[in-house]
């Protein structure tokens, strides 16, 4: 979402999923003290349905193991629809494999539990601040491209 801007970072909207309704509720009262705007989801198919459905996230924050679509499943379901959106996976498994699957298939980063909280709050702005500047850089190139387009015409036109 390219309305999030440096100085209003702390307002994005995250996903949260997650099968233990404890986690979640620890995490989403973590973003929510913070000042993001939360919504959760009980497993990979219900955060899949609720962005299928249009609701808008600037980032993910999931688990890795759930039933029916676990978080793996659910990063590349969303890499393939929503491929700007920022996913950061989250697990009690401290596997090194694990982590590099996660990042191999597009996660931004992979979030160890337990954490603490700042650990948790610097990783979500992070992802923020660098999706917006990629989502600048974007812009950028796009209106670069437009002026180059725009050039090349004119000079078509005069030498036509």
């Amino acid at each position: 979402m390219n309305h999030l801007t440096r100085n209003n970072i702390g307002t994005a909207r995250i996903l949260v999923v997650d099968d233990e309704e404890p986690m979640r509720e620890i995490v989403v009262s973590m973003l929510v003290t913070a000042g993001f705007e939360c919504r959760e989801a009980s497993n990979g198919l219900e955060a899949l349905r609720l962005l299928q459905a249009g609701e808008k996230f600037d980032l993910m924050l999931t688990d890795t193991m759930m039933e029916g679509l676990d978080g793996f499943g659910l990063l590349e379901r969303t890499k393939i629809e929503f491929p700007e959106m920022p996913v950061v996976m989250g697990s009690a498994l401290h596997d090194i494999s694990v982590i590099l699957i996660s990042l191999r298939k597009g996660a931004y980063d992979y979030l160890l539990y337990p954490f603490h909280r700042e650990e948790l709050l610097d990783m979500v702005r992070r992802a923020l601040e660098d999706d917006h500047v990629k989502q600048e850089h974007k812009a950028y190139v796009a209106k670069l491209e437009a002026q180059i387009a725009q050039l090349t015409e004119q000079l078509r036109v005069r030498t036509a």
